[in-house]
């Protein structure tokens, strides 16, 4: 754990100028220089969302047997998922990504977990697998890729922003003991920086970069010769006529590469896919 972050600092420290020059934009203000929204308007939605109920979510951790602390769920949520746009908010798949790491875990019975996940954001997926393999009580990494930077002071369009710029690592104080354990962040375009790491084994991965089929197919690429059978791929935002390129990446996926599928939904507006290498 301690090496992996070692070598990702020092690769970030000695980066081309080039490449520093083209992921600039990421380090200036990318989702605007002012909040979004009032303390209230934070609330309010918060308060909506958390009420919402998920019949197919529910029945998924029933049959695993496992469900996320709601109370540290919610906390979380407020800080990292709660943002004001025009889509319906759902952290549901925060749930789900919990159930299916604890369901491995206990499937598989390994000495350790290496979980790859593509589009960090604010950090929420990334803790809640963190959050999985510490109630499991196994030894475990998350790497996570994502354009943003993890250090550099920004607005996040959420409730912290009331309180000023904060980088991520900021925006994640109150869970700092769990990422110091836990999670890797790493930044850049997965279809650059993926290449770059190595990592000899992928038991989970989260695929939710940029939601084409590009994007998807070369994230798939990337992780599927470092999978054995009983792995698993988690694909974000499988819904058609609003991410048709992500459905078509990952129906094509699970037919051609031997990945058994459970298709699950949050809602009328989103849906996943939980695909286990046969």
């Amino acid at each position: 754990m301690v090496w992996i972050k070692v070598v990702s600092a020092a690769a970030s420290a000695v980066a081309p100028p080039v490449e520093r020059m083209a992921n600039s934009r990421w380090f200036s203000f990318p989702m605007g220089r002012t909040p979004r929204g009032t303390r209230a308007e934070y609330e309010r939605l918060f308060a909506s969302v958390r009420a919402e109920r998920y019949p197919e979510v529910e029945a998924y951790e029933a049959a695993r047997g496992f469900a996320i602390d709601t109370a540290w769920l919610d906390e979380l949520a407020l800080h990292t998922q709660v943002t004001i746009k025009s889509s319906a908010l759902c952290y549901a798949h925060g749930r789900l990504l919990y159930a299916t790491v604890r369901d491995y875990v206990r499937r598989q019975n390994p000495g350790k977990v290496t979980v790859l996940e593509t589009g960090t954001a604010r950090g929420f997926s990334s803790l809640c697998m963190a959050r999985a393999l510490d109630d499991a009580g196994v030894a475990g990494t998350v790497i996570t890729f994502d354009v943003l930077p993890h250090d550099v002071p920004m607005y996040w369009n959420c409730i912290d922003d009331l309180d000023g710029p904060r980088s991520r690592a900021e925006l994640l104080r109150p869970w700092a003991d769990m990422v110091e354990r836990y999670v890797v962040y790493h930044q850049g375009d997965t279809l650059r920086e993926l290449p770059k790491v190595y990592l000899p084994r992928v038991n989970v991965a989260f695929l939710d970069g940029q939601h084409t089929y590009e994007h998807v197919t070369r994230e798939f690429e990337a992780v599927r010769g470092r999978q054995r059978p009983g792995d698993v791929i988690f694909f974000d935002d499988y819904t058609p006529g609003t991410f048709p390129g992500v459905v078509q990446a990952v129906d094509e996926i699970c037919a051609r590469h031997g990945y058994d599928r459970e298709t699950l939904g949050a809602g009328d507006d989103r849906g996943y896919v939980v695909a286990r290498k046969r």
